[in-house]
């Protein structure tokens, strides 16, 4: 099936190509008062009727440009237009001469009452270090969004997830006329504000206000998207609204409205599903979860937790997903910006799962079932205002507060065996839990700009506080086996009340001065006090008082955290009046003090530590728009209080925990060297190689217990590191009629680990002896996407990956290499009328997996449409999932101590109705004068 698609797309592709005439374009481009070629110049092609874009190109260092592509016995209309001249604008009719010759622009007069006609601006403008993209100059069909207008730029990716990257740079935010929209997630934009509203597409490097105003350099590897709007759509009300139901009770129900009025912009969203869909995107939840500092994520139970938030989603379990939410954008007084949002989540989850883990310690196998449910709900308020207190001095306040509850039950049937399948032991274990988690946070940055150009203070003020408050019951059995009789037995059936609290406190304070034209100096120093407290109190279950009375010592720790800290940090930036070189040069000492107090114990362990790190970025841009990159970056992890606690945590009663109160800090040292280089007409090449070497690196000692159980303690490690390679290849070609662009390239990466345990031990001999783990995977990867008009758009991916795995103490008969396969076909028919077919086929094959789990799966997906009313407002749509019948959820995953292949309950096949409507009121069109470009135009005839 998959070939025969292939095959009519190249065929289709080749047809359309013999069948067009085309003809060629040249020229050179010149200042016309001192006749300086110039390079960069956007040269644009379109069609006189409608203005829709052609090709375009930029002028080279020559000032020459090149268009190919352009239909023969046809008037077309030429225009170029360069920063700071005025705009060139011709017609060329049908018998035109190929060569145009040297075409010379007059600088622009600057000229208030100017209004830039749409038709006259060109598709791509680079302004400094912003790329703007004309949304006028690509199509997009009726009712389209904003992902569907990402996708016809030229450098812009989107992953199957809908994440972005913008020349191999990953997009963490969108803005709407500066704004954010949702606490900057970039989905909620992308996938819910309709195209036609969007004037232009702006990209940036993503900087903090402060950085912003300070004009702090950055590594350029985070990007930020801005949205701006065209004048006539700032004031309207627009949304979309959507419901659908299918077979076995599945249903869907979303909407977005959007009321904007000038600087005033309110946005409401909710949603509600049964087909495993998150309620928030990862970008959200991020943003939910933290504004920063350090981040963890888990995926456990079906669901996806951040920080000890849970969202639920993702393709495992089956859960229903609500959320509600709001948005809230204003200026008062023209000083002061103004945001205000709320978040709801609820997800109930129900999870069944088998799973099969070969323990590489001894060699054990561990087959388990699992059923459970669980329910988590999440608020959040977010508020932010920015003042302008003059034209120097900038106030900035982020307050936010989120509450989370949770709950969960769990019952878990496991049993082991031996490398000769010899029965070891079994488990059946209940968990039941329900915790509450407060949590606020506070940034204050203080911005003025000082009488000496480029001189500048800073001032920021954070702080945070969290509480989490839980209840955790667990009731196990075991029995442990001699030649498959039952030899021993253990109980246990307790209740741990926990109660955690942490604060947190940052100062930093920071200066710059302009030391020449090209050198700037930087200096900051930051205090931080982060105080955290652990109560965990464990009580054994009395038969005679039917409770939980008799505390359990061995279970039960109260544990108070101190670390404060110190980073003073100094740098030199550097940027060249050609702006070819650019560096920042300096570094940061971290002085750490770190008490470690348990109460139980009246312990008091105190660590001082201190580290230099070296942070440098230099890069050099070359004329053809390439930029080579070398960045070093030191940092250092704090261990968490779950690590450093010296207490025994037993919910996985065959696999105890146990914190380490001599833990260090984690200083990790990351060097990239980059290459990079963009053309806007459609040629991209990124590639990097990077690696970081890690000092006291957070790791693991594991002893075997008896019965098959294990004790596992957190320790440091030296000599470990990770290293990651990549390199990307992207071409576009746009034209009137049609576009594709098709990337490939390769993800390379490798990494050392080290723990210490008793694997390859005799029986009895528990002395911890050092185990490596060199992990390496290579992942292949090609893209490519076509579409015709409006009534043809096609996908492809395929991306194989190969993995190994290898262990300085090697169990015999371990299987510690494998390859897997990801492939996808989508094609979308808008065709015929108002109708459009959609079909989507994902392939994926993992090489090894354990016996009676499923290694390849085909999930085929299908949909047809109809749009109705005279705009294509409305629609509705029959949808098929899984035509198949063959989604499963089998994943495997490799560590230090295991493999385990793991496969649960999932979503399978339902067909559904949804009907959809587009809400699309804008205000009246404001007037617009017919005078050109930036400073004026000319047209010539």
């Amino acid at each position: 099936m998959l070939r025969s698609l292939l095959a009519s797309i190249l065929l289709m592709c080749s047809l359309y190509s013999v069948a067009q005439q085309k003809s060629t374009l040249r020229g050179t481009v010149a200042d016309s008062t001192n006749k300086e070629l110039l390079e960069m110049a956007s040269v644009s092609v379109q069609d006189p009727k409608d203005s829709s874009l052609i090709t375009y190109t930029l002028t080279d260092k020559k000032g020459a440009f090149v268009l190919n592509g352009l239909p023969e016995n046809k008037a077309v209309r030429l225009l170029i237009s360069y920063t700071g001249y005025r705009t060139y604008a011709r017609i060329l009719p049908a018998d035109r001469t190929t060569d145009l010759g040297q075409i010379f622009l007059p600088l622009a007069t600057r000229d208030l009452n100017t209004v830039v006609i749409e038709g006259d601006r060109p598709p791509v403008a680079i302004r400094a270090d912003t790329i703007e993209f004309n949304a006028a100059a690509f199509k997009t069909r009726p009712n389209a969004v904003v992902e569907d207008l990402l996708k016809k730029l030229p450098g812009v990716d989107i992953d199957e997830e809908g994440g972005i990257t913008v020349n191999g740079k990953k997009v963490s935010r969108i803005l709407v006329d500066g704004r954010e929209f949702f606490a900057n997630d970039p989905k909620l934009a992308t996938k819910n504000l309709p195209s036609n509203i969007v004037d232009k597409v702006q990209v940036m490097d993503t900087k903090t206000k402060q950085e912003a105003k300070m004009g702090v350099q950055k590594d350029g590897e985070d990007r930020t998207i801005n949205l701006t709007l065209k004048p006539d759509k700032k004031k309207g009300l627009f949304g979309r609204l959507s419901a659908g139901y299918g077979t076995d009770e599945r249903f869907e129900a979303s909407g977005m409205v959007n009321y904007f009025n000038g600087p005033k912009q309110i946005s409401a969203l909710g949603s509600s599903n049964n087909l495993n869909k998150i309620g928030f995107s990862q970008g959200e939840m991020m943003a939910v979860a933290e504004r920063k500092g350090g981040t963890s994520v888990m995926v456990s139970g079906g669901g996806i937790e951040v920080n000890g938030i849970s969202f639920g989603g993702g393709g495992e379990g089956i859960r229903t997903a609500s959320t509600l939410g709001y948005n809230f954008n204003d200026r008062w007084n023209d000083k002061a910006n103004v945001n205000n949002s709320y978040f709801f989540n609820n997800t109930n989850a129900r999870n069944y799962s088998i799973s099969n883990r070969q323990r590489l310690i001894d060699n054990y196998n561990i087959y388990g079932i699992k059923d459970g449910y669980g329910r988590n709900s999440n608020h959040r308020v977010n508020f932010s205002v920015d003042i302008e207190l003059d034209s120097v001095t900038q106030l900035s306040i982020r307050p936010s507060f989120d509450y989370t509850k949770q709950s969960a039950n769990n019952n878990t049937d496991e049993t082991t065996r031996d490398e000769n399948n010899a029965l070891v032991n079994t488990n059946k274990t209940t968990n039941r839990s329900l915790s509450n988690r407060y949590n606020f946070q506070n940034n204050i940055d203080f911005t003025r700009q000082l009488k000496k150009k480029g001189r500048s203070i800073g001032f920021n003020f954070s702080n945070t506080y969290n509480t989490q408050e839980g209840n955790a019951y667990i009731k196990s059995d075991r029995d442990f086996y001699e030649n498959e009789l039952v030899d021993s037995t253990a109980n246990t059936n307790q209740r741990t009340v926990s109660d955690n609290k942490n604060e947190n406190y940052r100062l930093q304070l920071s200066f710059n001065e302009p030391l020449s034209a090209a050198w700037k100096l930087n200096v900051s120093y930051a205090w931080n006090y982060n105080l955290s407290k652990s109560n965990r109190r464990t009580y054994n279950y009395n038969e005679g008082a039917k409770d939980y009375t008799e505390l359990d010592s061995l279970f039960t720790n109260q544990f108070r955290t101190l670390n404060t800290s110190q980073q003073p940090q100094l740098s030199f930036v550097y940027a060249s009046k050609d702006k070819k070189w650019n560096a920042n040069l300096g570094g940061t000492v971290y002085l750490n003090v770190l008490d470690n107090y348990s109460y139980t114990d009246n312990t008091t362990l105190r660590q001082y530590q201190t580290n230099l790190s070296p942070n440098s970025r230099i890069s050099y841009r070359f004329k053809n728009n390439g930029n080579l990159s070398l960045n070093y970056n030191g940092y250092m992890q704090q261990p968490s209080v779950d690590q450093l606690q010296p207490v025994r945590d037993n919910a996985n009663t065959l696999n105890i925990r146990v914190g380490n109160p001599d833990l260090k800090p984690s200083f990790s040292q990351s060097i990239r060297f980059g290459y990079d280089r963009f053309s806007p007409t459609g040629f991209g090449i990124f590639s990097g190689i990077g690696i970081t070497p890690v000092l006291n690196r957070f790791s693991t000692a594991t002893r075997i217990l008896s019965g098959g159980g294990q004790e596992t303690k957190a320790i440091n490690v030296d000599g470990t590191y990770s290293i990651n390679a990549n390199i990307n290849v992207s071409k576009n070609k746009k034209a009137k009629d049609y576009q594709w662009r098709i990337n490939g390239g390769f993800f390379g990466n490798g990494s050392k680990n080290i723990n210490f345990s008793t694997l390859g031990n005799p029986k009895g001999d528990t002395v911890l002896r050092a185990n490596s783990t060199m992990n390496w995977s290579l992942s292949p990867m090609l893209n490519f996407s076509y579409s015709y008009k409006e009534l043809l758009d096609i996908t492809m991916m395929y991306r194989p990956s190969f993995n190994a795995v290898k262990y300085s103490v090697t169990p015999p008969n371990s299987q510690n290499s494998y390859y897997t396969h990801r492939a996808n076909v989508g094609a979308t028919l808008y065709w015929p009328y108002n109708f459009s077919l959609e079909n989507d086929v994902n392939y994926t094959y993992n090489s090894r997996t354990s016996p009676g789990f499923r290694k390849g799966v085909v999930l085929w997906n299908m949909g047809l449409a109809y749009d109705f009313f005279k705009d294509k407002s409305a629609q509705v749509k029959v949808s098929a999932y899984d035509l198949l019948r063959q989604n499963t959820s089998v994943r495997r995953m490799q560590s230090d101590y295991y493999i385990d292949d793991y496969q649960t309950n999932i979503v399978e096949q339902y067909f559904m109705l949804t009907f959809s409507y587009n809400i699309s009121k804008f205000g009246a069109k404001p007037k617009t004068s017919n005078r050109r470009g930036q400073g004026g135009g000319f047209m010539i005839w």
